[in-house]
């Protein structure tokens, strides 16, 4: 159900990168739950079955992209560089995104940055060991649209809310120099939460799936708090804060 909680997010931040997605009620959920319903979008890109990804790129090769800032400024990347087809700034977005919902699948999948749990996919699969050579480790559910390869969409945003703030995956912002300014801006104002619960609270069966407004406002303390942490983060590494309208 994290899905429902991430598209909100994502739209209130202005990134516009997630599947619209809502909650129903069906009678093909187990006990008649309700689930997350997700708009499919035909024009993505298809993915390989390996890492479930339309864009083949390991952590060290990604790490290089972002010190070569692929794409930035319509600078077209030399041969060499061996640069993704993804826009440099795409990559602040999805690690804002990804730190916030605390979603290690995509940038850390085998769980390198935090201390995991016997029930996270990583370590139920086998993959810890993997992070003895973290370079070489696959990205996955990276994904494109075959029509638009330079911006990405964020598809499987499965978030962890009870992810202590002593076991916080900073391996997610690694190699980041910069943010978006538009969704830096929501997360320093007054507004996050009133904007979280005007949007959340339109769509009733999540709401009442979360147990109503008292369980909505937990998830946004949490929510609230990691921006805080961000917001230090961003101060004490000395990243910039930028338009990204490219």
């Amino acid at each position: 159900m994290s899905e429902v909680f991430a598209f909100h997010l994502d739209r209130i931040l202005g990134l516009n990168r997630t599947l619209p997605s809502a909650s129903r009620k069906s009678e093909f959920s187990p006990g008649g739950r309700p689930c997350p319903l997700i708009l499919w979008d035909s024009s993505l890109a298809p993915a390989s079955n390996d890492t479930h990804s339309s864009v083949q790129l390991t952590w060290g090769a990604y790490q290089r992209s972002l010190s070569q800032k692929c794409w930035l400024h319509g600078r077209v990347p030399r041969p060499e560089w061996d640069c993704p087809e993804i826009h440099h700034y795409e990559w602040s977005k999805l690690a804002l995104f990804d730190f916030l919902l605390q979603i290690y699948n995509r940038l850390d999948p085998h769980c390198c940055g935090f201390r995991p749990r016997k029930e996270d996919a990583c370590v139920q699969n086998g993959q810890r060991p993997k992070c003895d050579d973290q370079n070489s480790a696959r990205l996955a559910h990276i994904i494109q649209r075959k029509h638009d390869p330079r911006h990405l969409v964020f598809i499987d945003n499965k978030g962890f809310f009870d992810r202590s703030e002593d076991n916080l995956n900073f391996k997610l912002l690694e190699g980041i120099k910069e943010f978006p300014e538009s969704a830096i801006s929501v997360l320093k104002s007054q507004h996050l939460r009133q904007k979280l619960l005007q949007s959340l609270f339109l769509d009733k069966v999540y709401w009442e799936s979360q147990g109503g407004r008292q369980g909505i406002e937990k998830l946004i303390d949490v929510i609230e708090q990691r921006a805080r942490i961000l917001i230090t983060y961003i101060n004490a590494h000395g990243i910039q804060v930028l338009p990204m309208n490219e």
